[in-house]
């Protein structure tokens, strides 16, 4: 076995290993949560749940996630400031790919500037959000290959 042969395999098993971690949704309303949970199911991106940005931000502290998907209106602290404070994080999820929800598109540019990777206008289709997690997991594997 060569040298490159050895390094593909590597690769191929850290590839593995990434894609055992969960997406982590981040929705108060329980509803929304129930159907988008199963939606990420269903397109193949499984994923586990907050219901605010406190216990969001507390999960990726415990956790590597795969991405992230946050609403905007939430108890306590906002969608836009847990993704600064998750920008803050040190670890693999302080650069964790996330995209906001919101049924306003006028916060988009202020989920740009707290460092969002995409954003989402409710209600989502589920064509949207398969493509929206699928750009998120392409960056977030090219982001960790470096």
């Amino acid at each position: 076995m060569t040298s490159q042969s050895s390094c593909e395999q590597s690769t191929v098993a850290s590839v593995d290993a990434y894609a055992a971690e969960p997406g982590l949704l981040v929705e108060d309303n329980v509803l929304v949560q129930q159907s988008l949970l199963h939606a990420l199911e269903i397109i193949g991106f499984p994923a586990k749940f907050a219901a605010d940005g406190e216990q969001a931000i507390a999960m990726l502290q415990q956790s590597p996630y795969r991405f992230v998907l946050m609403d905007v209106q939430m108890p306590g602290i906002s969608g836009i400031d847990a993704l600064a404070r998750i920008r803050k994080l040190d670890g693999p999820n302080g650069d964790v790919p996330v995209a906001i929800m919101s049924g306003n598109d006028s916060e988009l540019a202020a989920a740009k500037a707290a460092g969002a990777d995409g954003f989402m206008t409710k209600p989502i289709s589920v064509s949207e959000l398969g493509k929206t997690v699928r750009e998120l997991v392409a960056r977030s594997r090219r982001e960790r290959a470096k």
